[in-house]
């Protein structure tokens, strides 16, 4: 769900060697900083001026190359440090704020910069220096000096409306940062990994092998320092020293990895003071002879090397789904989901990366975007991403390594430390010996930040500047598969919603596709694509009263939005045609934060909240306004452990209850679906003997990234059916108009979901209550749809699986690499189609699904896949046959094409899936088929000369196979009687003026006889020798270059496009009268909208 774009951005600090001394404080000794131009004598720093990078010399970035980069959990300023410098810089904008540059005593007394930490809060920056000190130093503002401040002229009119559009905030600019060193503290022990907590700076040292807690703030009754040994911690197997260590606040988990490889969960103890012989004693002593306990951790190891290369070295800890990422000496990546805290920890699964044997696989860096969807690890030669459960995504391991030398692009050779900002939409980079920041834009799917069915469906991306919605929906069917810019329409942030809530958190677009709404850190904003205007908040103070938490969705033009807000929580109408105020159209108050809302049907709104209740709305909007009903409640307590663990609930209700049935008994009879972590629960209803509900509860997937239920998708469950709203192309033909009472069947009720690996379907999930209350079913079954590309949403009135992808462009007159997005897509209809007839063994749902597409252009296309892959499979299914299966499935694959196909098309069809598949598979399939000559006769039968030119191609490569098996005289007949019919067929091609067929048949026989004898007989058989000029091509102003050429492109006797061949030949026969009706007389098949796939079965160009 997270594709990087554009091009990245830098961030360099430069000064000159001269300006250091002069713009830059430096550091004694004794810890305390000297500044020549200290005004206050108080320690503030200067700040210098960026410039360009090119400014630099390859010495002064070398000298100056950053080691690390941490950011304040606000996001406000990041500290940067080279060997001897610590530099402060704002995130948004990006400006330095600070520098540092420590003196040479500094340096010889404490060591140079290994690292930098800071305080969760950031009023506090930590440097760790390479001979075991740490130097703290105070992060203050100056409010009476500022930088980057907007300075206009009266007369710039212009600006001035901009300054008043942004306020007081930007005019005034951003404050000046003051540094003011702290303390020092010797770590005799050695300094192995440091993190810091909201508590402690918690640091492992060497020998002996120890952690040490230091608080942050002395407290009267506890020392500041405590200590415990590895060798007294009897959950640790190695006593060697502690190498990497994460910490995680929201799960309140560190991982540990020792110096032996081993990976460690580890829970911070809370301090317990001293035990009193009495109470009296107890009230009598002082608070100052607490003393802490002498056991600070407690944790369990859950990877242990056990393969050369196995050794843990960097890891990272994923809230939102409970995982922990350990990246190993080797380069794999092992993810194991953390369950529990009792030391539960199964490996989940790994990530693969896609490079080439040279890349160096040594990791560098590995972190978790803040909402978990995302992996991205940083290696010695590159970097990669992944979806959360092992989809690959961008790498730069494809990138032109020369091409990037020659431009300085460290980012796309090497990463030495990697961090997300901006709510996970932009990422910060760093490389080995580069003195330069590289930030990344990401674009990435709404339903990261929203889980909402519309946003996948709609494929609504976000990016740090802007939206973009996909718009192929309405589109003709082959337009929406292409990769034009018009399928997409982008929509800019409005400019001052972004300076004020930057960055934004949550987008969720309307079911139809006309409204999106937006929240960032407060308040909200709305937009239209149909009039491409955005509505704000006119009264900053509203905005800034309430933020969104637990969501947002659409009802025509009324948004509901979960709010927090200082007198409590509350869920708020929107309408899209009024002005936003103070007022909402309606507010409903809640005792407790609400987790999550979501629409079911066409007017039911669901709100789950953290007291673990399900509230069930009815939206009523007329033309005064609009108003919340509520109808019923559900309370799961017992049944969900952990509200806060709730991704998204839908529920699914009987069809007579959806579409005719009382709302207030809708909780009598739905079933919920609830999405917990990466599990995916369904809670079917039922009856007790004293007539009260319960739920029987059953996990139908794991490893979820998302799902979507179609019953939940109005615009496909509540329009006209497919059928009757798709265009008026012709049918393919087949049975269809004779069948009497054919089976109505769709997929509105199926349920999609994508597991990192393969997208799943359940075509119906009525099959799958049944199955929950004990009716037998046979059509329980997962159904498995294997892609290649990340899948975005479901066109189901297509019968498309949508995707995108990154590709990363390096031009040559450019001097920057960039990234840039394409559409992906792939049928699921071959899939579907194949399960109903193989697995599920229900010919009238196969039919009934045939039906629903037929009208697609590229239906014939669709059904040529699924041969192909039943054709794939066969080897597989042979080796594993059993004595029931005595039909095969290809003879039933056969018969369903010949059923639901025109005679045309099924020629077409199975002609195209032979030339894209292997030879050895021939046979086999042609043991179930009529001969090619016989099919070849029936495709002339049927004036359809381009399919009995296929099947030429198919007798030529038989007869090839078999020359070395037959006489010299069996072999002489098979070559006449091949000659034979491609003289009918070129006849035929001449008399309807289908010169390019020609054509094609010309280079095919130069191609199986370069002499050219074959050609001049079946060219003077067919009666082009009564003008001379037609076999000698110099009168047809052909250079013997131009007849080389064409020479060489017929040695492959398989074109990929007919329509695309051009030879002389034919612009001089098209110059002879034509008969009125020859045009008219030319077959045009609809399997040609195969074009426009790739040459693997099931995707697109």
């Amino acid at each position: 769900m997270y594709w990087p774009c554009g091009v990245p951005q830098i961030y360099a600090h430069h000064t000159t060697e001269n300006a250091l001394g002069a713009d830059r404080n430096s550091l004694d000794d004794n810890g305390s900083v000297n500044d020549s131009h200290d005004r206050n004598g108080d320690g503030r720093l200067d700040h210098s001026e960026p410039t360009a990078v090119g400014d630099s010399t390859g010495q002064d970035l070398q000298a100056r190359a950053i080691i690390d980069i941490k950011i304040a959990r606000a996001e406000h300023i990041i500290a940067a440090i080279s060997p001897d410098v610590l530099d402060i810089w704002s995130l948004r904008p990006a400006a330095p704020l600070a520098s540092l540059k420590r003196s040479e005593k500094s340096l010889t007394s404490y060591g140079t910069n290994v690292g930098v930490h800071f305080r969760p809060d950031g009023t506090l920056v930590v440097l760790h220096t390479s001979l075991g000190f740490l130097i703290l130093y105070a992060v203050d503002s100056d409010s009476n000096a500022r930088v980057l401040q907007q300075r206009t002229q009266e007369s710039q009119t212009r600006k001035q409306s901009i300054a008043r559009t942004f306020g007081a905030a930007e005019v005034n600019g951003l404050p000046e940062i003051v540094l003011r060193f702290r303390k020092t503290i010797k770590i005799d022990a050695g300094i192995s990994s440091v993190i810091a907590t909201d508590q402690d700076l918690i640091v492992a040292t060497v020998k002996p092998a120890a952690i040490q807690c230091i608080r942050w703030e002395t407290q009267k009754g506890l020392h500041q320092t405590s200590t415990q040994l590895l060798g007294k911690m009897a959950w640790i197997e190695n006593k060697s020293s502690i190498s990497h260590m994460v910490h995680d606040r929201a799960m309140n988990l560190s991982v540990w990895l020792d110096s032996a490889g081993a990976a460690y969960a580890v829970r911070r103890l809370r301090p317990q003071l001293a035990q009193r012989a009495s109470s009296e004693e107890s009230s009598q002593s002082s608070a100052s002879s607490a003393q802490p306990a002498s056991k600070l951790f407690d944790g369990y190891r859950f990877h242990n090397p056990s393969e050369p290369g196995g050794r843990a070295r960097f890891t990272a800890i994923n809230a939102k789904f409970s995982l922990i990422a350990v990246a190993t000496e080797s380069g794999k990546i092992l993810c194991f989901a953390a369950k529990d805290y009792a030391g539960n920890i199964p490996l989940s699964h790994t990530f693969k990366t896609n490079t080439s044997p040279t890349a160096s696989l040594s990791l560098t860096s590995l972190t978790w975007s803040p909402d978990g969807y995302c992996l991205f690890a940083g290696f010695e030669s590159g970097w990669a991403t992944w979806s959360v459960f092992g989809k690959e995504g961008a790498s730069a391991f494809t990138a032109n390594t020369s091409h990037a030398e020659s431009n300085a692009e460290s980012w796309l050779l090497s990463i030495s430390s990697a961090h997300w900002v901006s709510a996970g939409s932009e990422m910060l980079l760093t490389s080995p010996g580069d003195a330069r920041i590289w930030k990344l834009d990401f674009s990435r799917s709404a339903a990261v930040g929203m889980f909402s069915c519309a946003n996948l469906v709609r494929a609504l991306q976000q990016t740090p500047t802007e939206l973009a919605v996909y718009r192929g929906h309405e589109l003709p069917d082959l337009t929406s598969i292409s990769n034009e810019a018009s399928l997409w329409h982008h929509a800019q942030y409005p400019v001052a919603y972004m300076h004020n809530q930057w960055p934004v958190r949550t987008t969720v677009i309307s079911q139809d596709g006309r409204y999106i709404a937006i929240a960032g850190r407060r308040g909200l904003a709305h937009y239209s694509v149909t009039s491409g205007r955005w509505r704000v908040f006119s009264d900053f103070a509203a905005e800034n009263s309430f933020a969104v938490r637990g969501g947002m969705c659409w009802f025509n033009h009324v948004v509901a939005v979960a709010t927090e807000h200082s007198q409590g929580y509350d869920l708020r109408l929107y309408s899209r045609d009024q002005e936003l105020g103070r007022k909402p159209l309606h507010a409903e108050s809640f005792p407790m934060p609400i987790a999550f809302i979501g629409p079911s049907g066409e007017d039911s709104l669901l709100v789950y909240t953290y007291e673990n209740v399900l509230y069930h709305f009815i939206v009523n909007i007329t033309e005064r306004g609009a108003q919340l009903l509520q109808v019923g409640q559900i309370a799961f307590h017992g049944v969900v452990r952990a509200p806060s663990r709730v991704r998204s609930v839908s529920w699914i209700l009987p069809e007579n209850q959806l579409r005719n049935g009382d709302p207030s008994r809708d909780v009598e009879h739905a079933a919920v679906l609830f999405l917990i972590d990466d599990k995916l629960v369904l809670l079917n209803p039922s009856r007790t003997p004293e007539d009260a509900i319960k739920y029987d509860m059953r996990v139908i997937a794991h490893q979820v990234e998302y799902y979507i239920l179609m019953r939940d998708q109005i615009y496909f469950n509540f329009s006209e059916p497919l059928g009757e709203s798709a265009p008026p192309t012709p049918s393919p033909g087949g049975i269809f108009g004779s069948i009497r009472n054919p089976v109505h069947y769709s997929l509105r009720d199926s349920l999609w979901i994508f597991t990192g690996e393969n997208l799943c379907l359940w075509s119906d999930i009525r099959d799958l209550l049944q199955s929950m209350v004990g009716v037998a079913t046979s059509k329980q079954t997962l159904l498995s749809i294997p892609v290649d590309f990340y899948p975005l949403s479901i066109l189901l009135n297509k019968g498309i699986v949508l995707g995108i992808e990154s590709e990363l462009l390096q031009r040559r007159d450019v001097n920057f690499a960039q990234f840039r997005t394409l559409i992906r897509t792939q049928l699921f209809v071959p899939y579907v189609l194949r399960y109903q007839l193989l697995e599920a063994k229900d010919t009238a749902i196969a039919f009934a699904i045939a039906h629903q597409y037929q009208n697609l252009t590229y239906f014939p296309h669709a059904l040529e896949i699924l041969l192909h892959i039943v054709l794939d499979d066969e080897p597989d299914r042979r080796k594993n046959k059993t004595a029931s299966d005595d039909h095969g499935a290809l003879p039933a694959i056969l018969s369903f094409l010949q059923m639901v196909l025109s005679p045309e098309n099924y020629l077409t069809t199975i002609v195209q899936c032979v030339r894209k598949t292997e030879f050895s598979f021939w046979q086999y399939l042609f043991a179930r088929l009529p001969l090619p000559e016989t099919m070849f006769e029936q495709a002339i039968a049927l004036n359809d000369l381009k399919t009995a030119s296929g099947y030429l191609i198919v007798i030529q490569t038989f007869e090839e196979e078999q020359e070395e098996e037959l006489d010299n005289g069996r072999d002489a007949a098979n070559r006449r009687r091949f000659e034979e019919q491609i003289v009918r067929l070129m006849s035929l091609a001449r008399s309807k003026n289908d010169f390019e067929l020609c054509s094609e048949l010309a280079r095919f026989m130069i191609g199986i006889d370069p002499r050219g004898d074959t050609l001049r007989r079946v060219m003077q058989k067919v009666g082009f020798t009564g003008n001379s000029m037609y076999l000698q091509p110099q009168r047809a102003r052909l250079s013997s270059k131009n007849i080389a050429l064409q020479q060489a492109e017929s040695v492959s006797p398989f074109p990929q496009n007919l329509g695309k061949l051009d030879v002389r030949l034919t612009r001089i026969l098209a110059e002879e009268p034509k008969s009125a009706g020859a045009e008219s007389e030319g077959v045009v098949s609809r399997s040609s909208a195969g074009d426009y796939f790739s040459a693997s079965p099931g995707g697109y160009v």
